[in-house]
This record gives C-alpha cells, sequence and structure tokens, in this order.
C-alpha cells in the first residue's frame, strides 16, 4: 500500500480527511481499546480531531502533524492557513477508528468517516516523531 502525503491528495486535513465528514464543529472520534503504541496512536488522531473541530490549526501543526508533512504544507501556503482554509470546509468532525497496525517507528491506521451519509475508509500513515506519533499521510483504504 502506498500512503500519500496529506498534501497530495483533496482532504478534509482537519484529519486532516478528503472528502470526509468530519458535525458541525463537534469532535467525536471513537477507538477500539488499545494500549500501549496503539493507544498513543488512537489518541493522535482524537486530538486532531478535537484541535480541527476547535479549529485549532497551531497545535494541528506543531503537534499532531509530522515534520516532514508540515514542511511541505510551508511550501505551499504554510501549514497554520492550509489547515485553516481546510478546516473550514469540513461540516463534521466524527471520526472512528476501525483497527491499527504498528511497525517500529510507523503505523497505519484506518479511520472511518461519514461524507454525506456515505461511509468512507482511510488509512492514515503514522510515523514516530522523538516519543510522540504524528500524522504523516493519507490514503483511501482498500
Amino acid at each position: 500500500m502506498t500512503v500519500r502525503p496529506l498534501i497530495a491528495i483533496p482532504i478534509c486535513l482537519a484529519l486532516a480527511l478528503g472528502g470526509c465528514s468530519l458535525t458541525q464543529k463537534n469532535a467525536n472520534t471513537t477507538t477500539p481499546k488499545a494500549t500501549g503504541p496503539a493507544k498513543a496512536i488512537g489518541d493522535v488522531i482524537s486530538s486532531f480531531s478535537s484541535d480541527a473541530s476547535s479549529g485549532n490549526s497551531k497545535t494541528i501543526c506543531d503537534s499532531i502533524l509530522a515534520a516532514s508533512l508540515v514542511s511541505q504544507l510551508n511550501k505551499v501556503g504554510g501549514c497554520q492557513n492550509d489547515i485553516t482554509n481546510q478546516i473550514d470546509t469540513v461540516s463534521s468532525f466524527t471520526l472512528t477508528v476501525t483497527k491499527y497496525g504498528v511497525s517500529g517507528d510507523t503505523a497505519t491506521a484506518v479511520v472511518k468517516s461519514d461524507d454525506n451519509g456515505t461511509t468512507k475508509l482511510y488509512t492514515l500513515a503514522l510515523v514516530k516523531q522523538g516519543k510522540s506519533w504524528r500524522i504523516s499521510g493519507l490514503s483511501p483504504a482498500s
């Protein structure tokens, strides 16, 4: 599976999720019971959804997205500006994490989103940056 950087596809980067319904400035992220790295990954996705629903693009850029992705966004308009513009297009910030996969310092999480009554699945790529997991990419789940 190839995971493209979030910048490479149209997304509602308030998860940063393309075409997703991430409910009118309300965050609700559900994750399966998890411990260890899986819990940390679920926490980052939950924080992402919450920060997006609050319009907190600074925290998303500073604490949620991988440095490599922030660098790409800074080259094309600025991370905070790009994230703010994406957040403004989103009507629902509800995400459901359906499963995780962790391999060393990389991970994936399959996330379910509702786009105007249509369920869509996305695979988020994450990388360990220091002691934290960060979102580094997104692709449609297969």
